[in-house]
């Protein structure tokens, strides 16, 4: 369902529920479960701290109706606020706490013991193996679209659906494979635990961002010359302390308990920070220089916030510093050829960054090998120029990823195979005379290269020549070329006991943009003789 106009806030918690969605799709590593551990505290952690902003609201107006009582409509619709919210968010915290019980607990140093489980979290919310959407998120789907009709009931807004079927997300509804699943199945099925738990705190996250507003649009209604605190302070809230390098970091400063009639001015670096309603949004790329063992970097950032007295005597300036962590993203590359690049071939390569997500804007480059783009994001073809190691650098929208090294080999020689008919001639048996009227001479690639790279694995004889021998002495010599062989004029020489000498000098491969290149073939693969009887 459409839904009305998304803050910066909301689109971030949308970004972020891609690169969940998107991660799920690959196996669930080592790697990939800590960086759902880190981004399901990050989540976990922003929604306390949207906690903490909402109850001093609530405070705020507390005060504003002790000062004057005819503003206590509004405390009471404050309240019923708070409350509807705080009782969704704790239905979430429940089903969570109830599928980390399910799934082993936690150990002695706090850890899930269950992190990577898929089978606890898809039978507590999908039902039993084979009986999809009977199980939890049924209900969880009913008590989210419930509290959105309220607050859009009650605000008069049109916030948008936080627990979508594919058939109505924008993500899934053109995808084939996922628009007629459930809300359910496209969050919990053949999901890790920790994934589970990170979508779950993601829909509490977006429900404390949604009081946040709802709240602050009831403090307006307040008027602002009543509306006055004793206490001002400056703090921030980030979505998520931990991003992927190359994304973008977001948070947002406050003044708690603000007065509307008093507008603060802030800035971050220097430069002015837009504030609406007094919240200043800012936003920048994160980026490390070096990382920890586990893939990790602690970072800082520092604000300021300008509050002018209500006096009109000075300023006030609160320094807001928040720290965040920069996860260095995993980059994950799917080759038909797995360990290795074949030279002079076009190897086709699936280069992603799933803790990216839809904001992954890949570009490549290569040493030792010229790059071409695949058709779709991500897709890229190597085609190595020598046996040197290839090395790959991946960046996103200008940033650099990473780089990814390949050893590169040497595409092996094909085989050769003598056919008559179509079946292979028996070399010791030999043929009756005077021979046969054609043969084919057919080049048989290596079967591991061919099944990793069936368009560069395309062969045809080029050139050679077939001798009829007689004793130690040529009878009569016919060229092989690049279009067969005409034997007549050896048949009409050839008696019993003669032989009928091959010899292949060199082979032609097609690549994959159709040019092909010379093979020499040594003498030790290609002669072949066979008798006549």
């Amino acid at each position: 369902m459409a839904g009305g106009k998304e803050t910066p806030r909301q689109k971030l918690i949308g970004l972020m529920y891609i690169v969940f969605l998107a991660m799920l799709a690959l196996s669930a590593s080592a790697t990939i479960i800590q960086k759902f551990i880190f981004l399901n505290s990050s989540l976990e952690q922003g929604v306390a701290n949207a906690k903490t902003l909402n109850d001093s609201k609530i405070e705020g107006l507390k005060k504003a109706v002790e000062k004057n009582p005819r503003y206590s409509g509004v405390l009471d619709q404050a309240k019923l606020v708070k409350d509807k919210s705080e009782a969704v968010i704790k239905y979430i915290q429940d089903l969570k706490e109830e599928v980390v019980k399910k799934s082993g607990g936690r150990d002695e140093e706090g850890n899930y013991a269950g992190a990577k489980s898929t089978d606890e979290l898809a039978e507590m919310m999908l039902g039993p193996s084979g009986a999809k959407n009977r199980g939890k998120a049924l209900e969880l789907k009913k008590k989210l679209d419930a509290y959105v009709t309220e607050m859009n009931a009650m605000t008069g807004k049109n916030y948008a659906f936080l627990a979508l079927d594919g058939k109505e997300d924008p993500m899934f509804k053109k995808d084939k494979d996922q628009k007629n699943k459930s809300f359910g199945e496209l969050s919990f099925e053949e999901t890790p635990m920790i994934a589970g738990l990170a979508v779950m705190s993601d829909k509490q996250a977006r429900i404390a961002n949604m009081e946040a507003e709802v709240l602050a649009g009831l403090a307006t209604k307040v008027g602002a010359k009543d509306f006055k605190f004793d206490v001002i302070r400056g703090t921030y809230s980030a979505l998520s302390s931990t991003v992927a390098a190359g994304t973008d970091y977001e948070a947002d400063m406050y003044v708690t308990a603000q007065s509307s009639a008093i507008v603060p001015t802030m800035k971050f670096k220097g430069s002015a920070v837009k504030v609406e309603n007094g919240i200043g949004h800012i936003k920048f790329r994160a980026a490390a220089g070096s990382y920890d063992k586990e893939g990790n970097s602690k970072q800082n950032w520092e604000g300021q916030i300008v509050m002018p007295k209500p006096d009109g005597e000075g300023d006030t300036t609160f320094i807001v510093k928040g720290e965040y962590v920069v996860a260095k993203p995993v980059i994950d590359v799917k080759s038909a050829a797995v360990q290795a690049l074949y030279e002079n071939c076009g190897n086709p390569l699936n280069i992603q960054v799933p803790a990216l997500g839809a904001t992954y804007q890949p570009s490549f480059s290569a040493s030792n090998a010229s790059v071409v783009n695949g058709g779709d994001k991500g897709q890229v073809i190597i085609v190595p120029n020598s046996r040197n190691k290839v090395a790959i650098s991946v960046s996103s929208g200008g940033s650099s990823i990473g780089k990814v090294e390949f050893d590169v080999r040497a595409v092996p020689r094909p085989t050769l195979e003598i056919r008559q008919g179509g079946a292979p001639v028996n070399m010791r048996q030999g043929l009756n005379a005077p021979g046969p009227a054609a043969l084919e001479i057919v080049p048989i690639p290596d079967p591991s290269f061919a099944g990793a790279l069936p368009k560069e694995a395309r062969y045809r004889t080029a050139s050679g020549e077939i001798v009829l021998a007689r004793g130690k002495s040529p009878v009569t010599r016919v060229a092989i070329g690049a279009n067969g062989v005409n034997l007549a004029s050896l048949r009409s020489q050839a008696r019993a006991g003669d032989r009928i000498v091959i010899e292949v000098k060199t082979v032609q491969r097609r690549n994959f943009r159709d040019a092909t290149e010379d093979i020499a073939i040594p003498s030790n693969m290609g002669v072949f003789t066979i008798p006549l009887n």
